[in-house]
């Protein structure tokens, strides 16, 4: 009797837990549609020409759209014409406007504040846009979980997959000399330095071309201009080069690259991401944490009802790090591992059926730790000078 009023207080902890899922798919939901649909045609937006491949040889546009909604487009058409939105500018397009020497003195200041609200809620949380708003992170976690129900052999085989990287990369890091260190995190993992890469490879190429260029082809970006709202750029050489309607390709590859590995675009090539993911790792608050003595992968929690039996093994085995699992990118929370990627997603804190994890408020900043182990680590290794 007493087992099945546990069991019954169990499920309903685990149901007000899911509560917190549904609340975060409504708002992804939300967010997808207010991209990658015209929303925009209500507030009466000025009309831009779309292209094809198979047009552009007569230079007539194939249809007239009108701007569109996305962070991501206010310099779409020409350096310094603003559009609606022009309030909010997705970082990494900000900072490769800014590289390109084409923006006007007047949008200086603008422009970096657009940049500063995107980013304020990251400073604060962490990475919640990949988590939450992020319309091109929503369609790869939805294509995430079909591959899950209806594909069981190709789940299993990038589930497999999945943990041949963990154990190499806790392989790579355990023969290195500081494995808490930034750089050693980069130099320690090959898809991070993929996504790091086309960072300074985008700005690189901005302030050498004066054209954002990542930008023509972000497919977060083209996913939110959408097919609705693709619109023309200003080329290097100030005539108008058409966006190609063709270019949806380029998010589609993004999210069937999921077959590979769950959420693989997301976790080891997308700059934007990288980037938010340095931001988000001075953020303090909102920090997931695993408490040892309910976490059945430490020791045996003693509210589970078969404590006394020694069933630890078994359900260990059958637990297997779930918490790491269900993660989108992959943090080994139950060892301490770094929390600078965190999307606050709460799928750890849904999937423990222990109640083994929960939030705190406010915790560690995790580039602040990250300084002071390297300064710590810098002191220890400084010769003694006798005086």
């Amino acid at each position: 009797m007493r087992r099945v009023v546990g069991d019954e207080l169990s499920k309903r902890r685990v149901n007000r837990r899911k509560l917190v899922r549904y609340l975060r798919w409504s708002v992804k939901t939300a967010f997808l549609l207010l991209f990658a649909f015209p929303i925009i045609y209500l507030i009466g937006a000025p009309p831009l020409p779309v292209y094809s491949f198979f047009n552009v040889a007569t230079s007539q546009p194939l249809l007239t759209l009108p701007y569109s909604q996305s962070v991501c487009t206010i310099w779409l058409l020409a350096y310094g014409n603003i559009g609606p939105g022009a309030w909010l500018i997705c970082p990494l397009g900000g900072l490769q406007a800014l590289l390109t020497g084409n923006l006007t003195v007047a949008y200086l200041v603008p422009t970096l504040l657009a940049m500063l609200f995107f980013l304020l809620p990251i400073f604060l949380l962490g990475n919640v846009f990949c988590g939450w708003a992020c319309p091109l992170g929503t369609a790869i976690d939805g294509f995430d979980k079909a591959v899950t129900m209806f594909m069981p052999a190709t789940n299993a085989k990038r589930e497999e997959r999945a943990q041949q990287n963990r154990k190499k990369s806790e392989h790579v890091h355990a023969g290195l000399a500081c494995p808490a260190c930034p750089v050693t995190r980069l130099i320690g993992n090959k898809h991070v330095n993929v996504a790091n890469g086309v960072v300074v490879a985008a700005l690189a190429g901005s302030a050498a071309l004066r054209f954002p260029v990542f930008c023509a082809f972000c497919p977060i970006g083209i996913m939110t201009r959408g097919m609705f709202n693709l619109k023309a750029w200003t080329s290097i050489t100030g005539r108008m080069m058409p966006i190609f309607i063709e270019l949806s390709v380029i998010p589609v590859v993004a999210v069937l690259a999921s077959l590979r590995e769950k959420r693989y675009f997301c976790m080891k090539i997308c700059p934007v991401g990288a980037t938010l993911n340095l931001v988000g790792s001075v953020s303090p608050f909102l920090k997931p944490k695993v408490k040892a003595g309910e976490c059945v992968m430490k020791e045996c929690p003693k509210t589970c009802q078969d404590y006394h039996l020694d069933y630890c093994g078994a359900c260990r085995q059958a637990d297997n790090n779930r918490c790491e699992r269900v993660c989108p990118q992959g943090i080994n929370l139950v060892d301490g591992g770094s929390l600078a990627k965190c999307t606050k997603c709460f799928e750890c804190y849904v999937e423990c059926e222990k109640g083994a994890v929960s939030f705190e408020v406010v915790g560690k900043s995790e580039a602040v730790q990250s300084i002071k182990r390297f300064l710590e680590r810098k002191r220890r290794n400084l010769p003694n000078k006798s005086i």
